[in-house]
């Protein structure tokens, strides 16, 4: 029963958050309207040309991470929902660095240690474009880089939660 109560607030969350982003309008929502609608981002980045790109993730329950791009001069450049394909074609391993990943997806929401392999897993869930949920982990070797990337559908129904 606890279990079930803590998905549906959860679920709860996430929605008035999905809600919100609707009211977002990419050249007129500025830095304040994001942070009241979204709340602090988990991550804040600044591009080169002065852009800050704020993380806000939505798991582990969540299967959407979303980046907020704001500008120099603090209006809402665009909003992007950055767990989907074309961002794990751009995760290449071998040359993709684990800052670059957080750029790229977001913070994982949670970190694996595998010693044996002297790798760290970085956990997302998502789902497909055949709405599978799916979970994914980027595995980040002791330089910093990604050595693979591991995607695992789950059966439907499974929460991935034991």
């Amino acid at each position: 029963m606890k279990r079930l109560l803590a998905t549906l607030a959860s679920l709860a969350l996430v929605g008035c958050s999905t809600f919100g982003i609707l009211q977002l309008q990419p050249g007129k929502s500025t830095e304040a309207d994001v942070r009241r609608t979204m709340g602090e981002p988990a991550k804040t980045f600044t591009l080169p040309d002065g852009t800050r790109q704020f993380a806000y993730p939505t798991g582990p329950a969540g299967t959407q991470t979303f980046m907020a791009y704001i500008s120099a001069g603090g209006s809402l450049v665009r909003f992007d929902q950055v767990l989907v394909d074309t961002q794990f074609r751009q995760i290449v391993p071998g040359k993709t660095t684990a800052e670059e990943v957080e750029r790229l997806i977001g913070p994982p929401w949670r970190k694996v240690d595998f010693s044996n392999k002297r790798q760290v897993a970085w956990d997302y869930v998502y789902q497909d474009t055949w709405d599978y949920t799916v979970d994914l982990a980027v595995m980040i070797d002791e330089r910093g880089i990604v050595a693979e990337t591991v995607h695992a559908r789950r059966i439907r129904g499974d929460s991935g939660h034991a």
